[in-house]
């Protein structure tokens, strides 16, 4: 079952990764970074060990698994850490029914800013609530491998549900598969509006807090349908050394795709590393 259908995401309103604030530039240039550096938190590691984050004074984590992690605060925050949402490319309709282990069929060539609306909304509708209105405050495209498809960092507000909420995070919309299938990524935090900005520090420090081990960020970010398996050369005279270099070749390099798409998510997608101090293979 995907992770959207598990949790009924969008169930809140005031959801997908824990409060961003009312800011309309990013929080770093407010001063932020340095407040979320003094927030305490006590560590929290997912019971499969597949992720792991701080969690504020007052909050409590409801879901820990598959490099996924939601945690809520005690003014109706919700924040969400790396949950995906399997769309299939296709035409959008809100609450479709689709295939199981898949969320939405929306187009690929969507825009990263209109897939994130599409998400959310897709994700009111079926949890039986107002979809609601979404006004984007920021929208930062982070340039990745690639590899990576689309990122972007967001601060959004929300409105028709019963509390005005406002929201920040990251999303990144990985490149379609060979089935037409493609994973959308997302980092989030939702607040009501009236306590988002207070909340800002606390969410930037949970957010900086995440950790995904390698090579469970790597299956992470894999293609949902797993690419055809190479044709094996039967095991004969006919196989020539240079055939079997070949492979082992197209091995390697298969890996050290999946290697620097993992280390480029954690460096940009994760830790917001400054682009002067990212390695050359992360700069696009």
């Amino acid at each position: 079952m995907s992770m959207a259908k598990k949790n009924g995401f969008l169930v809140h309103v005031g959801v997908m990764m824990a409060v961003a604030g009312v800011v309309s530039v990013p929080l770093a240039a407010q001063g932020t970074a340095g407040a979320a550096s003094a927030v305490p938190l006590q560590p929290y590691t997912a019971p499969d060990q597949s992720a792991s984050a701080g969690v504020p004074s007052g909050w409590k984590v409801t879901q820990g698994q598959g490099t996924y992690i939601q945690m809520t605060g005690p003014q109706g925050e919700n924040l969400s850490l790396g949950i995906a949402y399997i769309a299939h490319n296709g035409g959008y309709a809100a609450g479709q029914r689709v295939p199981a282990g898949v969320d939405l069929v929306m187009p690929y060539s969507t825009k990263l800013t209109d897939k994130l609306v599409l998400i959310l909304q897709n994700g009111a509708k079926l949890a039986g609530k107002p979809i609601p209105q979404i006004a984007f405050q920021t929208a930062l495209p982070l340039q990745l491998p690639a590899q990576l498809g689309q990122c972007g960092r967001f601060v959004i507000s929300l409105t028709g549900g019963s509390t005005p909420s406002k929201a920040m995070g990251a999303i990144c919309s990985l490149p379609v598969d060979s089935a037409g299938f493609y994973k959308n990524i997302l980092l989030i935090g939702f607040a009501p509006a009236s306590v988002a900005a207070q909340d800002a520090p606390t969410v930037q420090a949970v957010f900086a807090s995440y950790k995904v081990p390698t090579a469970m960020l790597e299956r992470k970010l894999a293609p949902f349908t797993a690419p055809p398996a190479a044709a094996q050369a039967p095991a004969n005279a006919a196989t020539t050394a240079a055939e079997t270099q070949a492979i082992l070749k197209a091995t390697a390099n298969a890996q050290k795709v999946s290697d620097v798409g993992a280390e480029c998510f954690d460096l940009e997608v994760l830790r917001e590393t400054p682009d002067r101090l990212l390695p050359p293979e992360c700069r696009q």
